[in-house]
């Protein structure tokens, strides 16, 4: 398989999804490529080829659009669609339901199926792992997302941890090492994680301003 820096991938990527590129050779010319070239890259790295992926990912940001009140022919147009009803049966493929019947995002996620974890993502909020599945999150409160991602992370580790007995909990691993010259030892997973936990007192308090 042809090695490709995580850049170059990057940029086809951001050719194949571009509002300016609708046809395989305006997405090569983008990406400065052939569009055979293209196309092979981009679907032996992402497993979907790039009319498909653009196509897709395009649906996924009519059903968001249609879920916050657009109407379905503005969404066919901003889509690429010649027309709504094309627009029409290309949704109802995809999401197995007419435009008209999108249900509300409370109740279904405007994401389909993929290969590769590309989709659309709102302009205005942020995806959270949830326990059914992917939550957003509004993104005027960044700070909040991200104490909320560092808190669930620690308390990851500290319930993997708990299943060590003393010793190995204990053992040192990695010696010498020192993340922060004032903090100590960070030689063992105890070590490690009682830093991490007791860093969190001040965290917390600046964040919320004490």
């Amino acid at each position: 398989m042809e090695d490709l820096p995580r850049d170059r991938l990057r940029e086809l990527l951001d050719a194949v999804l571009d509002d300016d590129h609708p046809t395989l050779s305006a997405m090569a010319n983008g990406a400065l490529s052939s569009p055979f070239h293209l196309s092979r890259l981009v679907t032996r790295h992402v497993g979907e080829p790039p009319v498909a992926l653009r196509r897709r990912v395009l649906l996924e940001r009519a059903a968001w659009r249609l879920q916050r009140g657009a109407s379905v022919t503005d969404v066919a147009w901003e889509s690429g669609y010649e027309s709504v009803e094309g627009f029409s049966r290309a949704f109802a493929r995809a999401f197995g339901h007419p435009p008209s019947a999108m249900p509300p995002p409370t109740e279904r996620g405007h994401w389909l199926a993929s290969p590769n974890g590309v989709h659309f993502h709102g302009p205005t909020v942020l995806y959270v792992d949830a326990a059914d599945g992917v939550e957003e999150v509004g993104a005027g409160d960044v700070t909040a997302v991200l104490v909320r991602h560092d808190l669930d992370d620690v308390r990851a580790l500290i319930d993997l941890a708990a299943e060590l007995d003393d010793q190995a909990y204990r053992q040192v691993r990695l010696p010498g090492s020192r993340a922060i010259a004032w903090d100590g030892p960070d030689e063992s997973i105890a070590e490690v994680l009682r830093h991490l936990v007791l860093a969190k007192v001040p965290w917390l308090a600046t964040v919320e301003g004490a």
